[in-house]
């Protein structure tokens, strides 16, 4: 825990924000306008998570694909059932983006994603 405090203290806040901003901003453009996609929760002042589902797709199945690429995403409820009731779904695909991440992965989630819903839809 302790190795993992120090690597982070290295960082600036306000650099670790910006990039986790533009993984966001480039996840965001390269899926705003895909036909089924839905992108839930995109109020101006958010952390890099972007919540998604495909219509004609269980989250669940596009997790699995997904992983088969290396992409890791969480499907499910993600602790919000009320907010799953709310928005009509019965549960979200999530990408999370981090300090760690870079440009490329996110490229990588993007196309995988195409290839998951050609297989599902």
């Amino acid at each position: 825990l302790g190795a993992a405090l120090d690597w982070m203290t290295a960082f600036d806040h306000a650099d670790v924000k910006a990039h986790e901003d533009a993984l966001y901003a480039r996840a965001y453009e390269g899926l705003r306008g895909v036909n089924g996609l839905t992108i839930h929760g995109e109020t101006p002042h958010k952390g890099a998570v972007l919540a998604f589902s495909l219509e004609g797709a269980h989250p669940h199945d596009i997790a699995q694909i997904l992983d088969r690429y290396g992409i890791a995403v969480r499907a499910g409820h993600h602790c919000a059932q009320p907010l799953m009731e709310h928005l009509g779904v019965s549960a979200t695909a999530r990408a999370s983006f981090a300090v760690y991440n870079t440009l490329a992965e996110v490229d990588a989630f993007i196309e995988a994603l195409a290839k998951a819903r050609e297989m599902l839809v």
